[in-house]
């Protein structure tokens, strides 16, 4: 039987290039149903850009659309990707390099929490449609804020009627939270300055490590 995150892995490989067209060539339905994808991202880009060329590691980085958005809008100096999908990390490194900043850029396959980050080397740590596949968040949250020295960045999916059609139609688990999980999580992180934003399903938390 597979592990929770090889089902994840497994998941967004077969489906790395749909997800890819999300940010790409959204149509009119995802601009409209799947807002949240944008809004969450120009966010984290606002925060990025609140930094002093800063590095930042990108958490489920996905096809790469946020993380070069981070270097090429963001002002970031250096960008580390990291994802589970084989297939993903190959779209995030050719979108890099079609837009000519491959040089700023690292991709790494694998799973963030097996992976040995030096504490504190980077200004900005950003999980953006990560925690709804995290069946441990408070680990997870509390490895962001030991790798990031400024900021961090990430997304929270609520309960409702997409996650109930979320957990019918993956193949992987998918998890849910309420405003005072994601704050209490934060708080047993060690962070301050918490600034929950609500966007369409769940909100997006910015947050300062003590």
């Amino acid at each position: 039987m597979k592990s929770k995150t090889a089902l994840v892995q497994d998941y967004w490989d077969k489906h790395s290039d749909l997800f890819g067209d999300y940010y790409k060539n959204p149509t009119w339905f995802d601009r409209t149903f799947r807002k949240a994808i944008f809004l969450r991202a120009i966010i984290a880009i606002d925060v990025c850009k609140q930094l002093p060329n800063p590095s930042v590691l990108d958490i489920g980085s996905g096809p790469g659309m946020n993380s070069v958005a981070f270097v090429k809008k963001g002002g970031a100096s250096r960008l580390t990707g990291v994802d589970l999908a084989p297939n993903m990390i190959d779209l995030a490194r050719r979108h890099a390099a079609s837009e000519n900043i491959g040089d700023r850029c690292e991709f790494i396959e694998g799973d963030f929490m097996q992976r040995d980050f030096e504490p504190g080397g980077f200004d900005l740590a950003v999980a953006l449609g990560v925690f709804d596949y995290i069946g441990e968040p408070q680990a997870f949250l509390n490895k962001m804020r030991r790798v990031a020295k400024k900021a961090l960045v990430a997304s929270w999916p609520e309960n409702g009627l997409r996650m109930l059609l979320r957990k019918m139609r993956y193949a992987c688990p998918v998890y849910s939270y309420t405003e005072p999980q994601i704050r209490e999580l934060h708080q047993k992180a060690g962070m301050e300055n918490v600034e929950l934003i609500k966007i369409p399903g769940g909100w997006v938390s910015k947050a300062t490590p003590i």
